[in-house]
């Protein structure tokens, strides 16, 4: 089974969203500025495409991820395409990681930057899709040498944020879920024989910073801290190395504090 936290940005609406079965989860990190286009905002969209996905999904365990992320994408889309202009740059946006534990196979699925994370013998195995750093740079580099609340760090962020923007769900760009079914068979799949995996976890990448953009730990230390601190504690890890750099002096980044959420999976034993 699995178990879960969640926790918005301090003086924010919580923009991730995760859902969870027995044997299925589905992480979202809503993106975007809708200022125009959709009325619902991010955090809704979150929401429904995570709950709409993971319906597509239940019940249904010989189903590719991608359909079942296809549909889900398809019936948000259908839930406001008659209030909002879904064809507008600013309409929500959101990566998605799914994790699926099955009798024979262990299935992932990562479109953008959420990781789905699964141990074997090999060492961990991350399915994570950073096509977006190849057509803009990673955070930590866009914005090195910057700190918060500074002009110049306001604008490497409207730079940053415009490259992201303007190469996203095309063919020569990198793929999110917006509005277009088929940005769903975009994303990355992997999957394991049942028998081969020791443990396995799902984050959005306000919980994966201490790993991919702060280099203080490798995933297997950090799967083992989850293993000792449980998700929501992890996540309070995070925010503590977070505000000790209140700045961004040490660790250059979009802003203080991001959404995060850990989804784990929690066997009666695991396979050594």
């Amino acid at each position: 089974m699995f178990s879960l936290a969640t926790d918005a940005a301090p003086g924010r609406p919580n923009e991730d969203f995760a859902i969870v079965t027995p044997h299925l989860a589905v992480v979202v990190d809503g993106a975007g500025v809708p200022l125009r286009g959709c009325r619902h905002g991010v955090a809704w969209y979150a929401q429904q495409l995570a709950t709409q996905t993971i319906a597509a999904l239940a019940g249904e365990p010989s189903r590719p991820l991608t359909e079942g992320l296809a549909q889900g994408i398809r019936g948000v889309a259908e839930l406001h395409k008659d209030t909002c202009d879904l064809a507008d740059p600013s309409t929500p946006c959101a990566a998605i990681g799914i994790l699926r534990v099955g009798t024979d196979f262990v299935d992932t699925l990562a479109l953008s930057d959420c990781a789905v994370v699964v141990e074997t013998a090999e060492g961990p195995k991350i399915t994570c899709d950073l096509a977006i750093e190849q057509h803009s740079a990673p955070e930590p580099v866009a914005l090195a040498g910057l700190q918060f609340d500074t002009p110049e760090h306001r604008a490497a962020l409207a730079r940053l944020v415009e490259s992201q923007t303007r190469t996203r769900n095309r063919e020569d760009g990198w793929w999110v879920a917006a509005s277009d079914p088929d940005a769903a068979y975009q994303a990355m799949t992997i999957s394991y024989p049942t028998s081969t995996v020791r443990r396995m976890a799902a984050f959005s990448d306000g919980a994966t910073r201490p790993v991919d953009q702060m280099s203080l730990y490798e995933w297997p230390a950090y799967l083992d801290l989850l293993d000792k601190l449980g998700p929501a504690d992890l996540i309070a890890l995070v925010r503590r190395i977070e505000s000790e750099d209140p700045a961004g002096a040490r660790f250059p980044r979009t802003k203080r504090h991001d959404d995060a959420t850990v989804v784990q999976y929690v066997a009666s034993s695991r396979n050594k």
